[in-house]
């Protein structure tokens, strides 16, 4: 199965206006995560009001370079490196995933509609995102070279720039 990118966008544009926008998903996402996985609470120290913005941020990155792997491989290997700091656990991903995708369809079926097709292509979308990510922070060695010729330090932070979770240019601009 491919990835049907239109929908993505789609689903991701009305996720930021619908049912109180992009502010209400973030932290509805966060509210679900901390009462369905109770034990990735200790992971984040930035306030929910505050780490909402990089989560939304970060997914809005993403869908706007899915389609460019040249960029989106090593935002994400960063991402996956940036997170070992984080204590972020390979079974994690999969509850974030899971909750994320729970969120959406809450969020998006209160002022429209939230199909099979949506909830498969983000499940799609989310296990190719964990899995990349996942293999970042399993091997950070391997991707050393690619991270520094895309502007990231070795920890998956960039250079200069406090949001390593915000793609740069006029291809993140089109995301926000």
């Amino acid at each position: 199965m491919s990835l049907n990118v239109a929908l993505l966008r789609e689903t991701f544009e009305r996720a930021k206006v619908e049912n109180g926008g992009a502010t209400a998903l973030g932290m509805s996402f966060y509210s679900r995560l901390f009462e369905k996985y109770p034990s990735v609470r200790p992971l984040f120290s930035t306030p929910p009001e505050e780490q909402h913005k990089k989560l939304l941020a970060s997914i809005a990155s993403i869908v706007a370079a899915v389609e460019k792997p040249d960029m989106l491989l090593p935002f994400l290997h960063a991402m996956g490196i940036r997170h070992l700091k984080y204590k972020t656990e390979n079974a994690h991903y999969g509850a974030v995933a899971e909750n994320l995708v729970a969120v959406l369809a809450e969020h998006l079926s209160k002022e429209g509609e939230w199909t099979d097709e949506m909830r498969v292509t983000w499940e799609a979308a989310m296990k190719t995102v964990s899995d990349i990510m996942i293999e970042a922070a399993d091997n950070p060695a391997k991707f050393q070279a690619e991270l520094t010729a895309a502007g990231f330090e070795p920890n998956g932070f960039k250079k200069n720039d406090p949001r390593p979770w915000v793609l740069e240019g006029e291809l993140a601009k089109s995301a926000h």
